[in-house]
C-alpha cells in the first residue's frame, strides 16, 4: 500500500505540470493497472523501479516535474559517462526515462530543453501506439497495453539477469489473462505481426 502511495504522488506531481500525457508508464508497475482490465488479476510487485518510456523525447518538457520531485525528497541523479538520468527518493525508489532507439546512435536523449536523459532501448517504440488510458485517483494514466508488456519482457528476457525468473513469470501471468480474452487476443496477434513486419521483414 505505501509503494502505490508512492507511485501515486510520483503520478500527481507528473500531472500538475502537464507531463503525465507525455509519457507511458512501462515495467512491472504496469501490474497494478491490470486488474482494472481483466477480471480476477491479482498483481504482485516486487520492485521499486518505476520506469516511463517517453515517445516524443524531443518535445517533452519535464522541468517543472523535476521540480515537483525534488519537492518530494527524490534527489536527481545523472550518470557522468551515459548523461542517463534517475530520481531516487530516500526511500530507495527509483525513476527512470527510456525512449526508443536514435539514427544517431545516442545511448541517451535529452528530454526537450531539460536537464534530463532518458536511455534509448531496443523494441520500446512499440508503447508509442499500444497503451491503454486508465483512470486512477482522479488521474489520467497511459499503461503500457498487455501484448506490449509481455511481448517486449520476452524479446528481452535473455538480457535480464537476476531479474529474468521474475519476469518470466509474470509474463506467464499476464499471457494467461489475454489468452481468455478474445479482444486481448486479437490485440497481441496484430502486434506480433506488425512487429515482425517492422523488423524482420
Amino acid at each position: 500500500m505505501e509503494d502505490k502511495k508512492e507511485l501515486l504522488g510520483i503520478l500527481k506531481a507528473f500531472d500538475e505540470n502537464g507531463f503525465l500525457k507525455d509519457v507511458v508508464l512501462i515495467g512491472s508497475w504496469c501490474l497494478t493497472f491490470y486488474e482494472q482490465i481483466f477480471e480476477g488479476f491479482t498483481p504482485s510487485i516486487r520492485t521499486i523501479d518505476v520506469d516511463f518510456y517517453v515517445p516524443n523525447a524531443k518535445f517533452a518538457d519535464p522541468k517543472q516535474s523535476a521540480e515537483s520531485l525534488k519537492n518530494l525528497n527524490y534527489d536527481h541523479i545523472r550518470d557522468t559517462l551515459t548523461n542517463k538520468s534517475k530520481f531516487i527518493s530516500p526511500d530507495g525508489f527509483e525513476i527512470e526515462f527510456i525512449t526508443k532507439l536514435n539514427r544517431e546512435g545516442l545511448s541517451c536523449v535529452r528530454l526537450g530543453k531539460s536537464g534530463l536523459f532518458a536511455e534509448s532501448l531496443s523494441y520500446v517504440d512499440m508503447y508509442s501506439t499500444h497503451f491503454v488510458e486508465i483512470e486512477y485517483e482522479g488521474l489520467l494514466i497511459k499503461v503500457a497495453s498487455p501484448s506490449a508488456f509481455v511481448i517486449r519482457k520476452a524479446l528481452i528476457n535473455d538480457k535480464r539477469g537476476v531479474k529474468a525468473e521474475k519476469d518470466l513469470q509474470a509474463i506467464k501471468y499476464v499471457a494467461s489473462f489475454i489468452k481468455a480474452s478474445v479482444k486481448e487476443s486479437s490485440e497481441f496477434c496484430a502486434l506480433i505481426n506488425s512487429f515482425f513486419i517492422l523488423y524482420f521483414i
